[in-house]
């Protein structure tokens, strides 16, 4: 399937019955996997939701969707009581979000990596959770159990979520070429298994990670938008990663809204900005 000519068809004109069943069917599987996720996970303690709060800060970027960061934060109330520092680069950016949401107003268009910056400079505990606006947490999205496995192994600096993408339930793994040519060797190979968990070179952007370690790397500001690739091949050989199969969160796109996706898809200068970067390499 061409998926560049679906969406083509999806974002067009005739393509208002289409856009509308994908709709249906992304809230159909959301509220599926809300109750199938609370059977399985049940609910945290309150000492536990406590100490989660105490010791991580939820950073979210987000641009120019203001329902779709609701819906996400909403979804992160369920199972986070902690800090939360919103950068946001919208031309309006959002107000009042509820308490203990931090928003941090960027210059319009700033882009990811300046954001992602800004939020992580305003971090004050251990951890920080790194995530994106169109992810939607449920009780399978269990923060203590990354906090605990970081506690439990201090050779690992992240532990990533796995990411659900809906409506497609899709899940991508992240091979050993998802990094750029000429990235580090890793600190630890990998494939091996630390714990039962596989360390991995690049994970989605949904983890808990060691504060300082992601300080230690940060984002490139020369990238508006293709900042991901860019993150793990410079953190290569600098932090370990691993991927927790069994935490989950679930990735719902908003690939119709044409204003959002003028920007999103408008990265000709990062990806020449990629290739002087990482000679040689194409930077996809």
């Amino acid at each position: 399937m061409d998926t560049q000519q679906v969406k083509r068809v999806m974002r067009g004109r005739f393509g208002g019955p289409l856009r509308l069943a994908y709709r249906g069917v992304e809230r159909a599987q959301v509220a599926v996997v809300r109750q199938v996720d609370r059977a399985e996970f049940g609910r945290l303690t309150s000492e536990e939701r406590a100490e989660v709060a105490r010791r991580v800060t939820m950073t979210v970027k987000t641009f120019e969707r203001p329902d779709v960061l609701r819906r996400c934060l909403a979804s992160v109330r369920a199972v986070f009581d902690g800090r939360i520092v919103v950068a946001d680069d919208s031309r309006v950016p959002v107000r009042d979000l509820g308490a203990g949401i931090d928003i941090i107003a960027m210059p319009f268009n700033s882009g990811v990596s300046v954001g992602r910056n800004a939020a992580l400079d305003a971090v004050e505990t251990e951890f920080v959770f790194v995530t994106d606006d169109d992810v939607v947490f449920t009780p399978a999205s269990d923060i203590v159990a990354a906090m605990n496995f970081l506690d439990d192994h201090s050779d690992v600096d992240l532990v990533a979520l796995t990411r659900v993408d809906l409506p497609r339930w899709r899940t991508v793994a992240a091979g050993v070429d998802a990094l750029f040519p000429g990235a580090a060797e890793p600190r630890v190979p990998f494939g091996t298994l630390i714990d039962g968990l596989p360390v991995v070179p690049k994970t989605p952007q949904l983890y808990l990670a060691r504060t300082a370690s992601i300080q230690a790397v940060r984002w490139d500001e020369r990238l508006r938008m293709v900042d991901h690739r860019d993150f793990f091949s410079r953190a290569s050989g600098r932090i370990v990663s691993v991927q927790a199969q069994t935490i989950r969160a679930y990735h719902m796109r908003t690939p119709f809204d044409p204003f959002y996706n003028a920007y999103r898809e408008d990265v000709a200068a990062d990806l020449h900005t990629l290739s002087t970067s990482w000679s040689g390499s194409d930077p996809g």
